[in-house]
């Protein structure tokens, strides 16, 4: 099923944005009179008639519409250390909307080494990844922050933290539970010593997610996956 975005909607008449029009025209050679499916970004699935195709622009009018709950019980929230390669970190993204995933905030950490990110990459990725997927609630993804700024925030919940030091820690599947659950994942060089003491003594568990030294894309994919198998009903 083929699914388009635009943020925002309800009922009434729309013009869709320039790539979803092109989409529409060129890829899937849809006329006026055609039923398409919309999506908010937020869970309501829309029906909308395609009532003008002029040059490269498609107008809508949104008719019915569904609610589409994300089917789960629990919210994942990834804090997670930019990689050095972009693309890498845009994986990360892309993979996990399509997996589920409702909140992304990229830090910056102590032993980073890219600390600038454009946002609104981020978010067509995740875009993208949504309507491919079908999963139609597009997850909120923050503008980058230090750890520092991160451990401000008061949090409630299953709060971890996946470091590669040698001490006492649980294993994360061991960890996730219903509810709010936010994991902490640092760059390529690890979280410092200070960093992981800072976000114990805020009440994040130190975890492990496996016995390999993983990859950040691969930890950040591993730690999504978790979550959602250990919530399977």
């Amino acid at each position: 099923m083929e699914i388009f975005y635009q943020p925002n909607i309800k009922q009434g008449y729309y013009s869709l944005t320039e790539d979803e029009s092109r989409h529409i025209i060129k890829v899937l050679r849809k006329n006026v009179g055609d039923i398409i499916k919309i999506t908010d970004g937020k869970g309501k699935l829309f029906n909308a008639e395609i009532v003008e195709i002029v040059k490269k622009n498609v107008s809508v009018n949104a008719l019915s519409f569904e609610v589409k709950p994300t089917g789960r019980d629990y919210y994942f929230h990834l804090a997670v250390a930019p990689t050095k390669m972009m693309d890498r970190f845009e994986w990360i993204v892309e993979k996990c909307v399509e997996i589920g995933i409702d909140e992304i905030s990229p830090i910056i950490c102590e032993h980073s080494e890219r600390k600038v990110i454009k946002n609104e990459r981020l978010t067509n990725i995740a875009v993208s990844a949504m309507k491919q997927s079908g999963n139609i609630n597009l997850p909120k993804i923050n503008e980058q922050q230090t750890f520092n700024e991160l451990m401000k925030n008061k949090f409630e919940g299953n709060l971890c933290i996946a470091h590669c030091y040698d001490e006492n820690k649980s294993f994360y599947f061991n960890e996730v539970k219903e509810g709010y659950n936010l994991i902490l994942i640092g760059p390529e060089g690890d979280f410092s010593k200070s960093e992981v003491e800072t976000a114990i003594n805020s009440a994040f568990k130190p975890v492990s997610l496996g016995n390999s030294i993983l990859r950040v894309e691969t930890a950040a994919v591993v730690a999504c996956v978790t979550t959602s198998i250990k919530n399977q009903k």
